[in-house]
């Protein structure tokens, strides 16, 4: 009986402290912020006080039909101006590139560009500007390319707040599946861009936590 109870307590143990802590972890990461305007529904508690359920954030519809065919989408969206200078292109590719090979095996990321200008008609022999992300002009109409530099307006005080100097397309989006702004960045930046690849990985971490429970955050 002693070794039939060592044996159950060497196998049983272990189920037991993972249920545990199945049951009762609590994620400790720090949560990303929600831009945009924010309205509080009527679900809210009668006190004053209110969950992220319980409030609508400011999303990009224009994105709506694109993202809603993909599950646990992560875009990475870069506001660019086709004719910026060479420099700046090149030190945002390579940044870019950066972000492509750290989720190259990760099926949840996906990196685009989005100018602000008409893309340029591509001539014999001349090289296609950001090689790395794939235009957004290949994934949306110009109508919903028209409609998302206008929703995007809604964020100018989040982003001036941030980088004063910094016009809109000078800006990299992280924007998460509910088609809602989670981070900006200026993409030519490698501090900056490391900071967008951390904040991929919380953001796919909390993509990874039970959607309908509750949790308390840091």
């Amino acid at each position: 009986m002693r070794k039939f109870g060592l044996l159950f307590l060497m196998l049983g143990l272990p189920v037991v402290i993972y249920l545990a802590y199945v049951n009762l972890a609590e994620n400790r990461y720090q949560s990303l912020p929600i831009w945009g305007p924010k309205k509080v529904l009527p679900t809210a508690l009668k006190n004053g006080t209110s969950h992220p359920d319980d409030t609508l954030y400011a999303s990009l519809p224009a994105l709506e039909k694109w993202m809603d065919r993909r599950s646990n989408t992560v875009l990475v969206l870069h506001l660019v101006l086709y004719r910026e200078a060479v420099s700046g292109r090149s030190l945002r590719d390579v940044q870019a590139a950066r972000i492509a090979d750290v989720f190259r095996n990760n099926p949840l990321v996906h990196q685009y560009t989005l100018g602000l200008d008409e893309y340029p008609h591509q001539e014999q022999g001349s090289i296609r500007p950001f090689q790395v992300p794939a235009p957004m002009e290949e994934v949306l109409d110009s109508v919903h390319k028209a409609q998302l530099w206008q929703d995007l307006r809604v964020y100018a005080p989040d982003w001036q707040s941030q980088f004063k100097q910094t016009p809109q397309e000078g800006l990299t989006l992280l924007i998460d599946r509910r088609r809602r702004v989670r981070g900006f960045y200026r993409g030519v930046l490698k501090d900056h861009t490391d900071r967008l690849m951390e904040d991929t990985r919380t953001l796919i971490a909390e993509y990874a936590n039970t959607p309908n429970r509750r949790r308390r955050r840091l």
